[in-house]
C-alpha cells in the first residue's frame, strides 16, 4: 500500500493543480470555498476509484502490483475479476483502510484476508511471471 500511495502522489497532485486552475481555487478569487474543497475531494476520490477498478479488473495489475508480482483474483476460481467487483473492492478497501479494520483481519484471520477481500470474495495472489531470456 505504501508503494502504491507513493506512486499515486504525483498524479493526485497534478489532478489537484488542474482542478484548482479550472475552478479558480485560490485566495485571490473568493467564492464558495467549501464547495470547491468538497469538489476537489470528490474528483480525487472518483479518480482513485476509477484507477483501482480499472487496474484490478480483467486480469490487469497496477504498476506496484506488477513490480511485486501480485494480482487480484476471484477467491474461488483464481481467475480475473470483473469491473464492478473491482469497483466494490476499491470502495470497501478505502473504507477498511480509513478505519484500520484491515489490520485486525490481516493479523487475526487464519487466511490473512482483508475485509474488502472477504466481502467481495477476492484474493491477492503472488503470481510470479516468467523472466525474459
Amino acid at each position: 500500500m505504501g508503494y502504491e500511495g507513493f506512486l499515486l502522489l504525483g498524479p493526485v497532485l497534478v489532478l489537484g493543480f488542474f482542478y484548482s486552475f479550472l475552478v479558480g481555487y485560490s485566495t485571490e478569487t473568493p467564492g464558495d470555498e467549501d464547495a470547491k474543497s468538497l469538489g476537489l475531494q470528490l474528483v480525487v476520490l472518483a479518480a482513485l476509484l476509477y484507477y483501482f477498478a480499472w487496474g484490478w479488473s480483467r486480469g490487469r495489475v497496477t504498476l506496484p502490483m506488477q513490480t511485486l508480482q501480485l494480482e487480484v483474483v476471484d477467491a474461488e476460481t483464481g481467475g480475473p475479476i470483473g469491473r464492478w467487483r473491482a469497483l466494490a473492492r476499491a470502495v470497501l478497501g478505502m473504507g477498511s483502510l480509513l478505519t484500520l479494520a484491515w489490520i485486525w483481519f490481516a493479523v487475526f484471520r487464519s487466511d490473512h484476508q482483508a475485509p474488502h477481500d472477504v466481502l467481495t470474495r477476492t484474493a491477492l495472489m503472488h503470481r510470479p511471471r516468467p523472466r525474459p531470456v
